[in-house]
């Protein structure tokens, strides 16, 4: 996405609560906004609390829409060791959704001789996608009725934990000290970040306020191992302050562990509704008692139907 302001960056110095990020950078057009009642601490409060990313997201489950998908396994080089392509639609009848696989192809090492995956994250997306079973699915939650989040694998939860909350240490993440990595907001992480909100044009049609949290440069090596988060990115509509745009760049190296994960998420209007359009994840993770794995994914959603 291509930058549509040039960027005249200053601190900004406004908060004084414990726990409130405390140095903003802004650029020009949001320093004249600030001037004209744009509140700073009012905003990032919006973008902690932010709930219309993971409301995208569960609208998958609402509506009747096509996809296709696009997944690789790959060589830490980047080689291609397996492919598997897919298409289909999501179909929703008296609140139960059946998600069809209209055609399907693979390449190389995917599938076992048994026909079970080889890799773990092949099985990850088809839970969280492609699930086999027919579910249950309402847009008006019951008292005492059990989601179907509740019913995932932790490393699940926690996955979701870390796309759909900002900054959220709330991680079953091994110990207190991994999940103060994800708390990039954390008074003890501020000393690691730089913090920018600015303005883009999402898509060339949607004027956005984008707030990016960021790694500063020059960190000490000593430094860089405290963080895991190494970018993140989010574009609000102006209009509806609903996210339009995510992405999350996540590095760490620390003994046995190895970890580079990037995700990205294209949001778009179904009608009134908001949907994830397109969805890229690529990912290589080394960790102790697993085989390492490196792989890319692709999904895109459309023709939504409400």
């Amino acid at each position: 996405m291509k930058k549509t302001l040039l960027l005249f960056l200053f601190p900004f110095f406004s908060f004084a609560q414990n726990g409130v990020v405390k140095s903003v950078m802004l650029d020009s057009v949001m320093i004249t906004a600030v001037k004209d009642g744009f509140s700073v601490e009012e905003f990032i409060h919006y973008v902690k609390t932010d709930t219309t990313f993971y409301q995208g997201f569960k609208n998958l489950r609402y509506y009747n829409h096509d996809y296709h998908s696009d997944l690789k396994v790959l060589k830490k080089s980047g080689e291609v060791l397996g492919s598997l392509f897919r298409s289909g639609k999501y179909v929703i009848t008296n609140e139960q959704l059946i998600v069809h696989i209209d055609s399907t192809f693979d390449d190389g090492r995917i599938f076992n001789r048994k026909g079970e995956y080889r890799h773990y994250t092949p099985k990850f997306f088809d839970k969280i996608f492609f699930p086999e079973d027919t579910i249950g699915v309402t847009k008006f939650a019951r008292n005492g009725e059990k989601g179907i989040e509740d019913e995932n694998k932790q490393n699940e939860e926690d996955a979701k934990t870390i796309v759909f909350s900002i900054g959220s240490g709330d991680v079953d993440a091994g110990n207190s000290k991994n999940k103060k990595k994800l708390a990039v907001f954390d008074i003890d992480m501020q000393q690691y970040y730089d913090y920018l909100i600015s303005q883009e044009i999402f898509q060339d049609s949607i004027d956005c306020y984008s707030f990016t949290v960021r790694m500063k440069e020059g960190l000490e090596k000593k430094d860089e191992e405290q963080v895991l988060i190494r970018e993140l990115v989010s574009y609000f509509d102006k209009k509806t302050f609903n996210v339009m745009y995510r992405k999350y760049i996540m590095s760490y190296r620390y003994w046995f562990i190895d970890l580079d994960v990037s995700v990205e998420v294209y949001m778009d209007y179904a009608d009134t509704e908001l949907v994830p359009s397109y969805i890229h994840y690529n990912g290589f993770w080394d960790i102790p008692f697993a085989k390492p794995e490196h792989a890319d994914f692709k999904l895109w959603n459309y023709n939504f139907k409400l």
